[in-house]
Parts: structure tokens; C-alpha cells; sequence
């Protein structure tokens, strides 16, 4: 039967790889969220879970991160969607984190930046994806409008 052994064998390499993934993908999970100061209880009431179990499993590395869920996750965790999924389902091995203006710059922000990115983190995905929409067209708009003021 030294068939059988060979698939058993390779079914135990595919499951500690998978393990592995787990484990990698929860460490940066956690890592990013602490990082962005959400609780797990912010993503649990974001994302729709029932339990914090659930969310501590996935950091930890007991449960995977479903890709059905990783670009909801990708949106809080604030990654870009299709570099969090290749990474969630082991197509990449690592994640780059974008940097935002104010922290590559050294800055703080004020008061009212802080409040604005605090409401921001407990809106769900789908509000937080239509306010960045509505950023960036506000931003269009006052391009146009200083440009109109040059000329």
C-alpha cells in the first residue's frame, strides 16, 4: 500500500500549508487592526459577525478568512481589495500597506481629522466605500474651482 502513504502524506503537507496561510494571514489581520486601532468588536459590528470567537479564530489561526469576506475585510483593514484577496487565498505572500499623505509626511492630524477617521472606522464597508466616492469628487470639485480662480 505505498500508494496510500504518499496520498496521506501529501494531504498532511496541504493541510500544515494551509494551517500556515491561516496563521500568516490572522498575524497580519490582527497586526493591521491594532495598527488602524479597531477593536475586535469594531469588526465584529462592521462585518456582521455574531461572535468575537469568530474573529479571534481567524487571528489567530484556527479558522481562515473566507474569501467571500476578504474584500469587506480588505475595506476596514483599509487595503486594497485585490491585493488582500490574492493574499487571503495564498496567491501572495505578503500584503504592501499604503501609507496615507499625513503619516508619510510625518504629520499629525488635527482634532477634527481624528473624529472624521474614528466615525469613518464604524461606518460598515458599504457607507465607508460611497464616502471615499464622494471625497474624491469633492476633491475634482475644488480643483476645478482653483483652477477657475487662476485663470
Amino acid at each position: 500500500m505505498p500508494g496510500t502513504s504518499t496520498r496521506s502524506a501529501r494531504n498532511r503537507r496541504t493541510e500544515r500549508e494551509r494551517t500556515d496561510l491561516w496563521k500568516r494571514v490572522g498575524a497580519f489581520v490582527r497586526g493591521r487592526r491594532e495598527e488602524l486601532g479597531l477593536s475586535q468588536g469594531d469588526i465584529i459590528r462592521v462585518l456582521g459577525y455574531k461572535s468575537r470567537n469568530a474573529v479571534s479564530n481567524i487571528e489567530v489561526g484556527i479558522e481562515g478568512l473566507p474569501a467571500k469576506r476578504a474584500y469587506a475585510w480588505a475595506d476596514v483593514l483599509e487595503l486594497p481589495r485585490d491585493t488582500f484577496f490574492r493574499f487571503v487565498t495564498g496567491e501572495a505572500e505578503c500584503v504592501e500597506v499604503p501609507k496615507t499623505a499625513a503619516h508619510q509626511d510625518g504629520e499629525r492630524g488635527t482634532a477634527a481629522e481624528a473624529s472624521l477617521i474614528a466615525t469613518y472606522r464604524r461606518l460598515p464597508p458599504k457607507y465607508q466605500r460611497r464616502l471615499r466616492e464622494q471625497a474624491e469628487e469633492y476633491a475634482t470639485l475644488a480643483r476645478a474651482a482653483r483652477a477657475k480662480k487662476k485663470v
